[in-house]
């Protein structure tokens, strides 16, 4: 779990955190997107520094399961992808330091 207050997975907080940003980007940072994209980003900095390399190997493993769960080149799945690749990519540097 993410170590943010709650009992919200590290993909979750991954997932929130991206999809603040595609928001933020999309209106071009106005009606408080810039403020939530901050604030999820800041929860998942603190999610991946407080996670076990094997926390993160289960939050990729659990992201791709979620990206197999959607339709192959669909906005959903390219979403899904991006998460999967964030939290592959920070398991191997966990698992290399």
């Amino acid at each position: 779990m993410a170590d943010n207050g709650s009992d919200e997975s590290i993909e979750a907080v991954a997932t929130r955190w991206l999809s603040a940003e595609r928001l933020a980007e999309e209106r071009g940072n106005a009606g408080g997107s810039e403020g939530a994209a901050r604030s999820a980003s800041a929860d998942y900095d603190a999610a991946v520094a407080a996670a076990a390399p094997e926390d993160l190997l289960i939050a990729w493993h659990a992201a791709q399961k979620l990206q197999a769960g959607t339709e192959m080149g669909s906005k959903e799945w390219a979403e899904a992808r991006a998460v999967s690749e964030l939290l592959r990519v920070e398991y191997l540097a966990a698992a290399e330091a």
